[in-house]
Order: structure tokens, then sequence, then C-alpha cells
């Protein structure tokens, strides 16, 4: 039997490779068409044809009810409490003695330098009379000078302790819980009792950056307790904002003054509302159509029926609506559906246009 040539096992054996890739591999070619076919098909989307529009900016923001002065007394000596002169509770005045502390000690101090005092006044005038008639030079009399002086700067340094010994309101204000009682000893580090100013108060908020420039002193603000409306609201004024940007939140800090009649607790939180004013001719787009990216936010609007992006910059937020201070302008039709299967250039077919 006649041996078959190598090269014509390898000729057959090509052969049936390549039949079998038409076999059972489909043609790529359709595929790439019916993908043409679907990349070419328009994509049913609603929209947005933009229009100037008045834009009311008021803010609502969570704040916090502060006291201009609010601390724990503390005494700067140590001693025995003789006598408390407050009640819990009660308002007291700036200046009112609160607690006396021991002074036994120290009045026995001042009672010793001003007889020291006294004796040392006493010898300073025979010793000028003394040199009036050359009797003893005039550096006996500075060293009899020099003494008193000393003696003077006890005094004054005994009557600084005595004076510690008495422990007064350092302002007008709300006596707290008391920490201590008649007879007990303090130290520089017992708290006595707290001290807080109630009136005026402060609110303290924050707000978004971007209202930094209508954001001003003298800014009338409104502010309840009650969480749900403002039936109760109370007015305050603007009178401090923090020059600094938080840089986790980027919001700018601010402090309103209230003086009015109605008790809020410091500590406490409120509803803040503020009016910044109106802005004319706002672009106001929804809020979905706000595409975010890495270097920014886009939107899609549509130009000759095809699909374009373009970067923005974003203002004020309402609930549903966005301000466009950059990259868009008046008549532009802004995609509002449809936004997670369009790309740059897919072919549109506007349907609804939304307000």
């Amino acid at each position: 039997m006649k041996k078959i040539p190598n090269w014509l096992i390898i000729i057959v054996v090509i052969v049936l490779i390549t039949l079998s890739k038409f076999i059972f591999f489909p043609k790529k070619d359709d595929k790439v068409n019916g993908n043409k076919a679907k990349t070419k098909a328009s994509i049913a989307v609603n929209y947005v044809v933009l229009k100037p529009v008045l834009l009311d900016n008021t803010i609502f923001a969570t704040g916090k009810i502060g006291a201009f002065n609010s601390l724990d007394i503390f005494s700067e000596v140590s001693g025995k409490v003789l006598a408390i002169y407050f009640n819990e509770g009660e308002s007291v005045s700036k200046g009112s003695l609160l607690v006396k502390l021991n002074d036994a000690d120290l009045q026995a101090q001042l009672l010793k330098v001003k007889t020291q005092l006294k004796l040392s006044e006493q010898k300073l005038e025979r010793l000028k009379k003394l040199l009036a008639i050359n009797g003893i030079s005039q550096e006996e009399l500075d060293i009899q000078d020099n003494e008193l002086n000393s003696f003077k700067a006890d005094q004054s340094y005994v009557l600084a302790q005595l004076a510690k010994t008495n422990i007064v309101a350092p302002f007008t204000g709300v006596i707290g819980l008391k920490n201590i009682s008649e007879g007990s000893f303090v130290n520089t580090n017992t708290p006595i009792v707290s001290l807080v100013q109630m009136k005026p108060l402060y609110v303290e908020f924050s707000v978004p950056e971007k209202y930094s420039s209508l954001f001003m002193k003298g800014t009338t603000i409104r502010f309840s307790n009650d969480q749900t409306n403002f039936r109760n609201e109370n007015e305050a004024t603007i009178y401090a904002i923090e020059p600094l940007v938080d840089e986790m939140t980027k919001t700018i800090k601010a402090r309103a003054a209230y003086n009015g009649n109605e008790r809020f607790y410091p500590g406490s939180f409120v509803k803040v509302f503020a009016n910044l004013g109106a802005t004319e001719n706002a672009l106001m787009i929804p809020t979905q159509c706000v595409i975010p990216t890495l270097k920014g936010q886009k939107v899609f609007i549509s130009e000759n029926g095809m699909a374009t992006e373009r970067m923005i910059t974003i203002g004020v937020r309402t609930d549903t609506k966005i301000q466009i201070i950059e990259g868009l302008n008046v008549g532009d039709t802004v995609i509002t559906t449809g936004l997670l299967s369009m790309k740059k250039e897919s072919k549109l077919k506007l349907l609804k246009a939304e307000n």
C-alpha cells in the first residue's frame, strides 16, 4: 500500500480547521453591524429648555443656642467655706458675694503688717527730723524709707489674698447647682458652681460656602425650637462671621445675637431660617440632570439632535432644582432622562419638555 505524503496530511488538517471556524463561530461582521445599528438608534429623552427665573435665596440650617458668658466658678485660694450667699437657680448681679472662705490667718497677717507699717512710719518721721539737724546721714534715711515701702508692699499682698477669700460673681447671670456646702474645704481645683449669662444669647449656625457672597453682618435670621415649623419664631441679627471656611464641611460659621424675652437654654438646638435675598435671571435645572465626574459636574444638552457634554459650575440647591452658575446659557436644551445610556454624540429623540 502506498504511503500518504506528509504535506498532503498538513493541507487536509488546515482545511478542516478553517471549515470548523466558519461552522462553529459566527461572523463578527454580523455583530458589528448589529451594534452599529443599535448605536445609530435614537434615544428617547425628556428635556428642559433653560430660561431665566427669580431665585429666592432662603436657607434652613440647624443652629445651637450659646451664652456670651458661661463658666464654672473656682476659688483662687484654698480654704474652708464659712458661708454661701446664693440660692441655686437664682439670678445674681455682677460683683455679688457668692461664697466666703475662712480668712482668720490672713487677718492676723494683716494686723501684723499694719503694726510694722505704723512703727516704720513713726521711725521715718524721727529720722527726717534728725537729718534736718545733720544728726544722721541721708543713707540712713533712705534705708528706713525702703523698709517702709517693703511693709506697704506686704500689706498690699495680704489685702489681695484676703480679697480672694470673697468669691464674687464676675458677671450678671443665673447660678447653677452648687457643688459645695458650708464647712467643706475647697482648693483651686474644686468647682464651686456654674454661672451662665442668660441674656443676651447668640445663635450659632453654618451655611454652605456658596452663600458667602450673600452672607453678611447685620442680616436678620429667624429661629425656633419647634423643629416642624416656625410658628414660634424669634429674630436674631448676625454680628460675627467666621473668616475661614471649614475644610471638612465647606461651610461658613456665623453667630447671631438674640435679645428677646423668650427664654432659651444655652446648648439647645434650634432650626434656623435665613432669607439672603433674591437672585434675578437665575438658570435652574432639575437636580437629576447633574452628573458628577472626577473634574466636577456635567450635563448633557441637545445640539442638532445629538448629545453634547457641558461642564458646569453649580450654585444654590432647592428641593428639586439646582442653580447653574457657569456652563449653560438661556435657551440651551438640557436632557433630563435617559442619562445612564447616553454617550457623547448619541442621537436623540426629544419627547416631552419639562418645567
